[in-house]
């Protein structure tokens, strides 16, 4: 008997584990999302997967590779079977339709037109808009199904997708004053490969825009460098930003920039990406004032690096440096871009220092406001204290809702408004739960106690600070941790009372950087991930005064 109830035991411990731990990846499941889908690029929103792409390590461009989201998927109501007897023959009708169309598309499509990511990317378009008795049919006659309907059109949309590409165009100057030079417009840049393997090749209307295609090689040199010179008409003193038109390859290799005029040169201090395969336009700004200030940063810093051979004031030379980033390193560069766009496009660190300075200071005031309204309830004897009482315990069933408009008005009235004052200095008058949560902790303690301190010649305060505050520790943990959660979280209270943005924390900070960046949900999520990481560690470094302050308001004294 014994050893079947020692087993008996052993499974319910083993099972009430396994649930312990299911629930907890259960209740982790937001997070993991959060967490993941901050390390995503736009294009990898939709379709919805939990996980976000790995980057594939490229040593060499141009190359062909279709999105992870935009290979087919197989229709709902199509057998595995089906699916997977005639995938690859459709691929190969695909790719020898989209070679017999050679001589009718761009020189550049010719090597990569049997390539079988390309036959991919047109396959999946059209299952979209394919009879699922399509696959039903023989291998031959699924081929020649798909075959018919690839046409100049359809191969010339995807190419663009999955044929990816370095390449470099026009460059555009931005003055102080809102001037704007375009030296280099109609196609009249001239980029030179100045050092590593590379080749460029000129390319008239991809996108839309003129630029030259770069083709490169890491395998032998981990960087090259690209260089161009454009006429500056504007006055030196006035440039303020430099805009390179470029498209990237989605290879997350790094690019620096250098800055050369009037006799002195400039580095780029902040590194960019070939994490897109989109054009887009990488802005340098010279140091100035604005990178102090807390408006939201879209440009790249330069910093003065010493003397240049380029003397002439009316000349800027432009060199970018392409750095081999490996297949690790790559990874790592694009699952934390978000977080570097994020610190640096929004004062984050200013939201955080105001969000820390109203956390400690709603700490202390609830733990000191609270703890000596409790004590003055339940510790000493006073005309009217149980009404009083009664009437704390009444404001808990005042909706705050109620109270929101005539408090704002008595705070601006105090010339509060647009202060942080409304959102800490109430707290030391204290909070009728808290105080309710004290009080019956400190009815527990008891008497001889409290009478040993006073023959000992201990004031009322002496008792408070020595003898009660150290038996309430666990409720005091309990006060400062809901209290962090309340302050660190909230949103309505900044948003009424705070219109100036160097006083906004992180909960309102978030809020304008998704106005700011609609779209942007990858740095969104990021930006939620650093809000929320103190409050995880918050948890686990205080659980257990937590937990023993919760399981502690049920017992007596």
């Amino acid at each position: 008997m014994s050893t079947l109830r020692q087993t008996g035991q052993a499974a319910k411990r083993f099972l009430l584990h396994v649930a312990l731990l299911a629930g907890s990846i259960l209740f982790a499941f937001p997070f993991i999302w959060l967490l993941s889908t901050s390390a995503k690029v736009p294009d990898e929103m939709y379709p919805l997967r939990w996980f976000p792409q790995i980057p594939g390590g490229v040593t060499v461009s141009p190359h062909m590779a279709v999105r992870a989201n935009e290979r087919a998927v197989k229709p709902a109501l199509v057998s595995s079977e089906d699916w997977e007897r005639v995938h690859d023959p459709c691929l190969k009708a695909i790719s020898a339709i989209a070679v017999e169309l050679t001589p009718s598309l761009p020189e550049y499509f010719a090597p990569h037109l049997d390539n079988e990511d390309l036959a991919e990317g047109i396959y999946a378009r059209l299952v979209r808009r394919t009879p699922d008795s399509v696959f039903q049919l023989s291998e031959p006659e699924a081929g020649r199904w798909f075959a018919q309907r690839v046409d100049l059109d359809l191969v010339r949309e995807v190419f663009d997708s999955v044929y990816r590409r370095v390449a470099v165009s026009e460059v555009t100057l931005h003055g102080w004053d809102l001037a704007v030079e375009r030296p280099t417009a109609n196609g009249t840049f001239n980029w030179l490969v100045v050092s590593g393997d590379a080749e460029l090749s000129r390319r008239d209307g991809d996108g839309g825009r003129p630029s030259q295609e770069v083709h490169y090689s890491f395998e032998k040199e981990k960087a090259f460098e690209l260089r161009t010179e454009v006429p500056l008409q504007m006055d030196l003193a006035n440039l303020r930003k430099v805009v390179v038109a470029n498209h990237a390859d989605r290879s997350w290799h790094r690019i620096k920039a250098t800055i050369e005029v009037g006799g002195r040169r400039y580095v780029s201090t902040q590194t960019a990406f070939t994490g897109t395969d989109q054009w887009q336009d990488l802005t340098w700004q010279f140091a100035s004032p604005d990178d102090d200030t807390i408006k939201m940063k879209n440009w790249l810093r330069l910093e003065e690096a010493g003397p240049s051979e380029v003397s002439d004031p009316k000349m800027l030379r432009i060199t970018l440096r392409y750095e081999y980033a490996p297949h690790l390193l790559a990874t790592w560069y694009k699952y934390t871009d978000n977080y570097r766009k994020v610190l640096r496009v929004a004062p984050i660190l200013v939201y955080a220092r105001n969000s820390t300075l109203l956390v400690l200071l709603n700490v202390i005031g609830q733990v000191l406001g609270s703890a000596v309204a409790a004590y003055a309830f339940s510790r000493l004897h006073w005309p009217g204290r149980d009404f009083c009482f009664l009437l704390v315990l009444a404001t808990l069933m005042i909706p705050p809702q109620v109270t929101m408009i005539p408090v704002f008005l008595i705070f601006k009235e105090l010339g509060w408004y647009n202060t942080l004052r409304p959102l800490w200095i109430p707290s030391f008058f204290g909070s009728a739960f808290y105080i309710f949560l004290l009080r019956q902790f400190m009815l527990g303690i008891p008497k001889d106690l409290e009478d040993s301190a006073k023959m000992d010649g201990c004031g009322y305060l002496g008792i408070l600070w020595n003898i009660i505050l150290p038996l309430v520790k666990p409720a005091l943990a309990t006060i400062g941790v809901f209290t962090f959660l309340g302050v660190w979280n909230d949103f309505m209270g900044p948003l009424i009372y705070v219109s100036d943005q160097r006083l906004y924390p992180l909960s309102l900070g978030l809020f304008s950087l998704q106005v700011m960046n609609a779209h942007a949900y990858g740095g969104l999520m990021a930006a939620s991930v650093l809000m929320t990481l103190p409050v995880i560690a918050l948890f686990f470094a205080a659980q257990r005064q937590f937990i023993q302050g919760v399981t502690l308001t049920g017992l007596k004294g």
